[in-house]
């Protein structure tokens, strides 16, 4: 802290005696003592989550309204007195003005040049919950324990300086020392918006159904989940951890922005459903009049729900023990039918649905077999199993070809919970009765050049996929490890236009899935897929393995990989479509981890540095237009002739 800072801050506590006098506890919330955690999406779509600067020696948070000049002069003068930016103290803005979307929220903060996080809480439960009344209501927040140490103004009577009593809350806190909780009274500021309480809500009519849609697929006997929904009285001996899973976002388990794209299979609550249930649980979650739509949860059932299939692939029987972290496994299956099929749908049915975690299934011929794991995530996808997510009717008129004589290869996720169990997963498989005229294409961006420096807080990486002939998008796959902070895909159509057709602002490795879109996108020849991920090796990411080393690209969690599916199909037919073009593929997968500024060529200075003088030659022959870089045509010959392709 600067000798300027000190000494303004000691001026400030000296107006204490002043500032005790003008105390008047029922003009702010008195019950509300601890802050609750919570995430919310700022203006830009980044997620803050509140428990995740516990390592901060504070935290700010001011309500805020887009049309309070109050608000804007407090914000102003705390930045300028306090200057929480050079201290480590992480501050940011709540607006629960249910207009405010997130367009207009990032015009309001670039018009008024707010660079801090202004929130987006458009339930205005969060709001709420910290019992935040007035634009400019300010709290200060002990994270070591969560307390609330200072409620009221962030600046004094004259607007020119920050209020005594904040600053006193926060000098505490930076010197290590507890505070007790200091309440100021609120005089010039405006009243929040209050979201009125949804009328006629009931457990029998709202709330059980709303939990039949979003949760009792994983809640119920058998499920992943750790206890079942199979009435009220269970419901609402877990309601406080309802209410704090959907105020930090954890459940329902969908974590795309809501902002952008919509998707197929979308568990998130609307901003009426958070409304309706957490005003329930508010109430005491009342059982009321009415039948139990619950009581007809029953355990997961082993049948196929499509059916019985044509064909069944059983993968070997695992043994998981109770405690512990598990490698990830590849199965390898042969293949017993005596003649081609096309799938047209595929469920995948673990034996113990606590334990699996995920499974990706693929067929094909791996060169050297299992041994080589890794490379049975590059053959042709049958699907990706994720809780919640155990089929997959492939879009109309699409299919995979699958030749006789191949193998089904399964990369396993388990995890324990307690209990010593064996899983067998079965892969059902149903076949179309007539070739479709499209071939579902899965693609995966790969970056295997990952360098995550120790202690980055935010590391962004990134890679891409070319096409090279019009096609159509179906879903994305956005997938990292513990490290992984959020996750997105933008299209760069052939023009230079970029729009962000998937955002991931909370990735959760514990919770992956396939991002159907409700309307695939047709994108023309030339159009790059880039796939960006930002990774958190920082002390302050508790699932972090080791934030004190370098991280690259490995297949182990305490490894990370930057890897983003796609599944699509080529606008126009071809006869040889089924088959994996080996040369175009490794070509799209170098390019698009090499090519560091995007810009459709490959140059001598991106490659790895180690590289470059040996390479030097022959990039010079290889770029035969002399554009100073090496375009698809010219990258692929060059990858070749170096043999890249076999070492990719």
């Amino acid at each position: 802290m600067s000798r300027f800072h000190r000494t303004v801050l000691a001026s400030l506590i000296m107006g204490l005696s002043s500032f005790a006098s003008s105390l008047h506890a029922n003009e702010v919330n008195t019950e509300v003592t601890r802050a609750a955690d919570f995430t919310l999406l700022d203006q830009q779509g980044k997620a803050f989550n509140l428990h995740y600067h516990g390592q901060r020696p504070a935290v700010l948070l001011m309500a805020h309204m887009a049309g309070s000049d109050y608000a804007r002069d407090s914000l102003n003068t705390l930045l300028k007195e306090i200057a929480p930016q050079d201290k480590g103290i992480a501050l940011a803005l709540i607006n629960p003005e249910s207009g405010m979307d997130r367009q207009a929220l990032m015009e309001f903060a670039s018009a008024n040049a707010i660079e801090q996080s202004v929130l987006q809480d458009d339930a205005g439960m969060v709001s709420a919950t910290l019992g935040l009344r007035y634009a400019g209501e300010t709290l200060v927040i002990n994270p070591q324990r969560w307390d609330i140490v200072y409620r009221g103004p962030a600046m004094d009577e004259t607007g020119q300086r920050v209020h005594a009593g904040l600053a006193a809350a926060l000098q505490s806190l930076m010197d290590g020392n507890p505070a007790a909780l200091q309440l100021a009274q609120m005089t010039t500021a405006q009243t929040l918006p209050v979201h009125e309480a949804p009328v006629g809500v009931t457990y029998s009519n709202t709330v059980a159904p709303m939990l039949l849609e979003k949760c009792a697929g994983c809640h119920r006997p058998g499920g992943i989940a750790p206890w079942a929904m199979t009435n009220h009285a269970m419901v609402q001996g877990f309601s406080p951890m309802i209410r704090e899973t959907v105020l930090t976002r954890r459940m329902p388990p969908w974590h795309a922005d809501p902002a952008i794209g919509e998707f197929m299979h979308d568990m998130s609550l609307s901003v009426e459903q958070k409304q309706q249930l957490l005003s329930w649980i508010d109430a005491g979650a009342p059982r009321g009049a009415g039948d139990d739509p619950l009581i007809a949860v029953d355990a997961q059932l082993t049948e196929w729900s499509m059916g019985e299939p044509d064909y069944i692939v059983t993968l070997p029987e695992f043994d998981i023990p109770a405690t512990g972290s598990l490698d990830y496994q590849f199965f390898e299956v042969p293949n017993t039918l005596d003649r081609d099929v096309w799938v047209k749908a595929v469920q995948i049915a673990p034996g113990d649905r606590q334990v699996v975690h995920h499974a990706i299934a693929t067929f094909g011929s791996v060169p050297g077999g299992m041994g080589n794991s890794s490379a049975s995530l590059f053959q042709p996808q049958l699907m990706t199993f994720v809780p919640g997510n155990d089929t997959y009717v492939y879009p109309e008129d699409t299919g995979v070809f699958v030749p006789a004589g191949t193998s089904f290869y399964t990369q396993m996720h388990y995890t324990t919970y307690g209990r010593e169990t064996r899983d067998q997963t079965k892969i059902g498989l149903y076949f179309a009765d007539e070739a479709p005229h499209h071939v579902l294409q899965h693609y995966a961006i790969i970056n295997q050049d990952l360098n995550i420096p120790s202690g980055a807080a935010e590391h962004e990486e990134g890679a891409y996929f070319a096409f090279q002939r019009d096609a159509v998008i179906y879903s994305l796959f956005p997938h990292a490890h513990y490290r992984g902070r959020s996750s997105e895909f933008a299209l760069r159509y052939p023009d230079g236009r970029e729009e962000v057709v998937l955002s991931v602002p909370n990735y959760d490795f514990n919770w992956q899935r396939y991002f159907q879109f409700q309307q695939p996108i047709a994108v023309p020849a030339g159009t790059q897929v880039i796939h960006r991920t930002t990774y958190d090796n920082s002390t302050a990411n508790l699932s972090n393995p080791d934030p004190t080393v370098t991280v690259r690209f490995g297949e182990q969690t305490w490894e990370e990989m930057l890897y983003g599916g796609i599944s699509f199909r080529y606008a126009e037919a071809r006869e040889n479509d089924f088959e994996i073009n080996v040369p175009d593929y490794f070509t799209s997968l170098g390019m698009g981890m090499f090519d560091k500024n995007m810009d459709g060529r490959v140059s001598l200075d991106e490659m790895p540095e180690r590289a470059r003088q040996q390479l030097a030659l022959v990039f010079a022959m290889m770029d035969k237009d002399k554009t100073g870089g090496l375009e698809f045509a010219e990258f692929q010959q060059f990858m070749i002739q170096t043999n890249m392709v076999d070492q990719l």
